[in-house]
């Protein structure tokens, strides 16, 4: 449930007489429209965001008739996926976060084996000596 159930909109109405919602469904099943009978203004909404795309009335579009269908048209990316884009944002960021986390266990590999091959030629029992004084 969204929020704009709280402000007084609701998906059952009547005064739909140019049936722009059901030239919305066909064009895209994600849309569908609100009305708030106080103040009688419409909401387009796209269902899988849960967000509203677009307020009528407004500068141009005064009443919910086709003009409003053909600008939604003009402005709805058909087949965008918010959720699509999400995941992949985020198996993207899963990636590089397994790739460093990777290349931190190989530098740690490293460097302890390094450690380990200098303690026993040399008798060190830390490679703070490589660091600090700058070398063997």
């Amino acid at each position: 449930m969204n929020r704009h159930y709280f402000e007084g909109y609701q998906r059952v109405f009547t005064n739909d007489i140019n049936d722009i919602e059901k030239q919305l469904q066909e064009y895209d099943p994600d849309l569908y429209v609100m009305w708030r009978p106080s103040d009688n203004t419409w909401l387009i909404m796209d269902g899988m965001l849960e967000i509203a795309i677009m307020k009528i009335p407004q500068v141009g579009f005064s009443t919910l008739d086709s003009r409003v269908y053909r600008r939604i048209r003009e402005i709805h990316v058909h087949g965008f996926s918010a959720q699509q884009v999400i995941k992949e944002a985020e198996e993207k960021h899963q990636r590089e976060q397994d790739r460093l986390m990777e290349d931190l266990a190989y530098d740690f590999a490293k460097e302890s084996k390094e450690a380990f091959i200098n303690a026993y030629d040399y008798g060190r029992t830390s490679g703070i000596t490589k660091y600090v004084n700058g070398g063997v």
